[in-house]
């Protein structure tokens, strides 16, 4: 397993389509960073419904812990177990090549089921800071064929290459992060004291969905692996100056933002523009509604590179890029902190997959004689605790989930049947396919 490898897309291990060969390693540490940046965050834009949801103290100690709980935790195994094997579509190719086809397809399911409503969410997102920008709000049907038509404008870019989403992603950080920077620097003079947190009133499965959602992303890293040119070098450096930059620009300015508007019910999706504007007024509150309106852009574009390469890996199916392709055009009009929740139920499956899998790897490679490829210096019994904090809140969101019933729960259920179905379908497709060739006779 110390070896990496590279396998023609239509070579396979057990049906599961591997790297391509036309894949080239063009992406450097820059490019990597501003991929991470916009897989997870791009910046403090989305941020509004954890304050809403959780309330001023607890949305600033939910961005200065999770990171350390969550993300950091996301970031090493993907670092430790995507250089070690680099394949097109990252965690799907490594839970699939530990525990089989039937684990690997479920798990490659449920992350795909969550893309689909991530990518919706990222429009969604740029509506909230299109309107706060324009002063109106738009109709359905506008917003819907304005996210239509954000989504393939992100589809027509990653045709250019993975090496084209890189740079792009690289330049555009450094422009999404410079208003939230100015409003730090503008904001702290005027701060005021944080007001208190009422627990009664805190959402915990909304509140813990978009925390989560908004340091998130950097499993997604793993997509382009075989794509890195020292993936054993440039992951751990990329994803330790991502972690590091989704944290400060998340704490700084909700920090400033809550000081200066305690009432965090007026909190709305794209609000941070509203504080710019109080704080530096109206160039700055444009600037940051124009700001977030990139960065979904920007995030959307990122989240396409490496969906459609956890697509390829997940299954040579020809049928089911249709089935998400349907499934995203049903999700364009939902409310933004629906989509998150439903992004994070499914993602949660998947993470909790894909540390066991963690875990089964350093049981059976205790020695670290793993080539060239990056480990991290943890011990077992280390990594069995790095991982604990991820699987408890997954765990518990699924646990709010099943307790607070209602349309994510039948959601969840549905889209485990639907996993099953296909999966049980293609597995007889296939076994048809043997049985009627001209060689099985």
């Amino acid at each position: 397993m110390g070896v990496l490898r590279k396998i023609s897309l239509s070579s396979s291990e057990g049906g599961l389509p591997l790297l391509a060969d036309g894949f080239k390693e063009v992406l450097d540490t820059n490019a990597m960073v501003g991929m991470i940046f916009f897989e997870v965050a791009g910046g403090p834009y989305g941020a509004e419904p954890v304050v809403r949801k959780g309330g001023a103290v607890l949305s600033i100690l939910g961005f200065l812990l999770i990171p350390l709980i969550w993300s950091l935790p996301i970031a090493v195994m993907t670092a430790e177990l995507c250089s070690h094997d680099p394949h097109v579509g990252g965690k799907i190719h490594f839970v699939h090549k530990s525990w089989g086809p039937w684990v690997g397809w479920m798990n490659g399911w449920f992350n795909a089921v969550s893309n689909v409503f991530d990518v919706a969410t990222l429009p969604a997102m740029a509506m909230g800071y299109l309107e706060t920008l324009l002063g109106v709000a738009l109709s359905d049907d506008v917003r819907w064929w304005t996210c239509f038509s954000l989504i393939w404008m992100a589809v027509v870019t990653n045709v250019a290459g993975v090496d084209i989403v890189g740079k792009i992603s690289y330049a555009v950080c450094i422009l999404v992060c410079s208003p939230p920077l100015l409003l730090v620097v503008l904001g702290v003079p005027k701060m005021g004291t944080l007001p208190s947190t009422n627990w009664q009133e805190i959402r915990w499965l909304h509140f813990l969905t978009s925390l989560m959602w908004n340091t998130s992303g950097f499993d997604d890293a793993g997509a382009s692996a075989a794509e890195i040119k020292t993936p054993s070098e440039i992951y751990p450096k990329a994803l330790g100056i991502s972690v590091a930059l989704v944290t400060a620009l998340y704490v700084l300015p909700i920090a400033v933002g809550v000081a200066l508007e305690p009432e965090t019910r007026l909190w709305h999706d794209g609000f941070l523009a509203t504080i710019g504007e109080r704080v530096g007024g109206p160039a700055l509150g444009v600037s940051l509604s124009c700001a977030g309106f990139i960065s979904s852009l920007a995030q959307l574009n990122a989240l396409l590179c490496t969906s459609v390469r956890e697509i390829i890996c997940l299954s040579d199916q020809e049928g089911q890029p249709v089935v998400f392709g349907l499934l995203l055009l049903g999700t364009l009009n939902y409310n933004f902190v629906e989509l998150i929740a439903a992004t994070v139920i499914f993602d949660c499956v998947s993470f909790l997959i894909q540390f066991a899998t963690w875990i089964r790897f350093r049981y059976h490679e205790p020695n670290g004689d793993v080539g060239d490829a990056y480990r991290a210096p943890l011990g077992f019994k280390a990594v069995l605790l790095w991982s604990l904090g991820p699987m408890v809140l997954c765990s518990l969101v699924l646990y709010l989930t099943l307790s607070a019933g209602g349309d994510a729960l039948y959601g969840t259920i549905l889209a485990y049947i639907t996993g099953e179905v296909l999966y049980r379908s293609y597995q007889l497709w296939r076994w048809w396919r043997t049985r009627s060739s001209p060689s099985a006779g």
